[in-house]
């Protein structure tokens, strides 16, 4: 969780607010944490992770978000062009984006809920709320903000 949060303030995904400032007519999201266990091949334990989230399937369309569509590759054309690689003789490289999400600049105004165990001492507001700067994971427009 500290690799997370440190993760979100390097990238300044969002700014700690008053509830008061929020803006009449805004959603307030709850946030969430996502924890996984990751394994190796070998299905030895890699390391523990958890993921700050908002919870989307509150949002709003209209108020929260206005656009969600993202372009997707066809699995089939990732085969297609594996198998072209290989007949070729051509390297192939996989790329991890950590963080990809939080890099996205986010257009709408978003709100969300800090959850338990965020802010240490929470953040020197009264009632603090997250305002988004940049995208977050669970976010309907998430992976249109990549685009």
């Amino acid at each position: 969780m500290k690799d997370e949060i440190a993760a979100v303030e390097r990238h300044n995904t969002c700014t700690v607010v008053d509830k008061a400032s929020v803006p009449a007519g805004a959603n307030l999201l709850p946030g969430t944490w996502t924890f996984r266990i990751k394994r190796l091949p070998n299905g030895t334990l890699r390391k523990h992770k958890a993921r700050f989230c908002a919870r989307g399937d509150k949002q709003i369309a209209g108020v929260d978000y206005f656009d969600k569509y993202a372009p997707v590759v066809q699995w089939s054309t990732v085969r297609m062009m594996l198998c072209l690689a290989a007949s070729e003789g051509l390297h192939t490289r996989q790329v991890d984006f950590s963080n990809a999400f939080v890099q996205a600049d986010l257009k709408e105004e978003v709100y969300i809920q800090v959850p338990q165990g965020f802010l240490g001492s929470n953040g020197g507001t009264e009632d603090p709320v997250l305002k988004l700067n940049n995208s977050l994971y669970g976010l309907v427009q998430a992976s249109h903000a990549l685009g």
